[in-house]
């Protein structure tokens, strides 16, 4: 800790003032005072990161004094202390906004670590405000207008203010998981609710713990200062855990036990933290069959999924086509240059089984705008899958050439795995997939070959 940090205490017990002065003014500024109207003159001049106030204070309260100064100094944590032992005034201090509550009389080791810990709670605030264009992003819309997604907007809707409840996102890649979580994340219409972002195959599994629960400076050779993890960012918000199907098994105990506590340990520390936060997940794998195969855990699947969503397929909304195809167009196209779509692209649009969904049509109609310069689009170039797969080409889908591309795709995975003399993981580094797309593929085209 800095050895610049300041505090203010606030106490008219001359005894309990000088001692904790005493126990912070090793690591900390300290400028203590009897009553909080000396104390408040001097937070106007200069500001604190931290103040340790009497709860009472003979002439006034310190509940008070903590409704007054939230306003006047909205950056300043506040820690209450003392002598009374009661749950209901911990509770209520806490209620009105303190960081923390101590007990006297109390021990220098325990004073310290709540004193350090209120401060990295302040840091992270501070974190927090610096990162809000990623924290808290852009607003998010759904656009369509089929049964399938009002549905979804509507079980949403249902869900504003339901902050206890973790939601689990599921469906095919390019469905729009993440704009769910966020729809969900910006109906609180609260601008002090982080939203923070943890996507589990982006994280090297050796760092996956540090990531997520934040790791104690020492605690391994690179761990050169304390930080906090992602459940901490998310304090008073929501977390999004995207493609939680690849969370590695060993660290799936751990996120079980912060959802059911709603506290976290980070790495190398022996103390526990509060984080109150929503937990958002999002995949498009078989959760189920890999409960089943023992790669996820059961236990932890319900306690994500106190509510679950599953997104429509693009095939399964083909009445919203042309909506999409106009957002993108306007979102894309140059100010006051959208140009429509002619009756072959519309034609297009409407027979294309969309593999990719919603993500595929933004693409299509981003490549449209570049190679059909002009009011009108005619034709779309429609860039299938397959045909990176080594499937035949086809400017014109249809269904039989969605069956002509899973039996090219079938060629493919087997020639790899005999390739690989049956090793799956080699076939799959072979054709350059994720293990996730990988093992979706494997069950879409060999069902009854994939057992593990």
């Amino acid at each position: 800790m800095a050895a610049q940090r300041r505090i203010v205490v606030i106490d008219d017990d001359r005894i309990c003032r000088d001692s904790i002065e005493l126990a912070l003014r090793p690591e900390f500024e300290v400028e203590a005072f009897s009553h909080p109207a000396p104390a408040e003159a001097a937070l106007r001049k200069h500001t604190a990161d931290l103040a340790i106030l009497d709860l009472d204070l003979g002439t006034c309260s310190g509940l008070d004094v903590v409704e007054r100064w939230r306003l006047l100094f909205p950056d300043l944590e506040i820690m209450f202390c003392s002598g009374q032992r009661e749950v209901a005034a911990a509770v209520e201090c806490m209620r009105r906004g303190a960081a923390d509550y101590a007990i006297k009389p109390f021990d220098q080791e325990t004073l310290l670590f709540k004193v350090r810990r209120a401060i990295e709670k302040r840091d992270l605030h501070r974190r927090v405000d610096t990162l809000s264009p990623l924290v808290n992003p852009a607003p998010v819309e759904f656009v369509g207008e089929s049964p399938a997604i009002l549905e979804i907007q509507r079980k949403i809707r249902l869900l504003k203010g339901q902050n206890r409840l973790n939601v689990l996102v599921i469906g095919e890649s390019g469905t729009g998981k993440e704009v769910a979580a966020r729809l969900l994340h910006q109906q609180e219409e609260d601008p002090r609710r982080p939203f923070v972002v943890a996507n589990m195959p982006a994280i090297p599994p050796s760092l996956m713990e540090a990531e997520l629960f934040g790791v104690e400076k020492g605690a391994y050779t690179d761990a050169r200062a304390s930080r906090a993890g992602r459940f901490e960012m998310a304090d008073g918000g929501d977390v999004f855990l995207d493609e939680i199907g690849d969370l590695p098994f060993e660290t799936q105990a751990k996120l079980l036990r912060a959802l059911q506590d709603r506290r976290i340990e980070r790495v190398g520390s022996t103390q526990s933290r509060s984080a109150d936060f929503r937990a958002i997940s999002a995949t498009n794998q078989p959760l189920g069959e890999m409960v089943s195969r023992g790669r996820f855990r059961e236990d932890l699947l319900y306690r994500l999924g106190d509510v679950v969503l599953k997104m429509p397929t693009l095939r399964e909304r083909p009445e919203d086509l042309p909506l999409l195809a106009e957002y993108f167009l306007k979102k894309h196209a140059p100010a006051g240059a959208v140009p429509g779509l002619g009756e072959r692209a519309m034609l297009q649009l409407r027979e294309y089984h969309w593999p990719g969904n919603v993500r595929q049509l933004e693409s299509t109609i981003k490549r449209a705008l570049v190679f059909s310069p002009g009011p009108r689009i005619r034709e779309l170039e429609i860039q299938d899958p397959g045909q990176w797969l080594g499937a035949p080409a086809s400017r014109q889908p249809t269904a039989s050439h969605g069956e002509r591309l899973a039996g090219a795709e079938r060629r493919l995975f087997e020639e790899a795995l005999a390739r690989a003399g049956g090793s799956r993981q080699q076939a799959m580094e072979t054709l350059g997939l994720s293990r996730a797309t990988f093992y979706r593929r494997m069950k879409q085209l060999f069902p009854a070959e994939i057992t593990s």
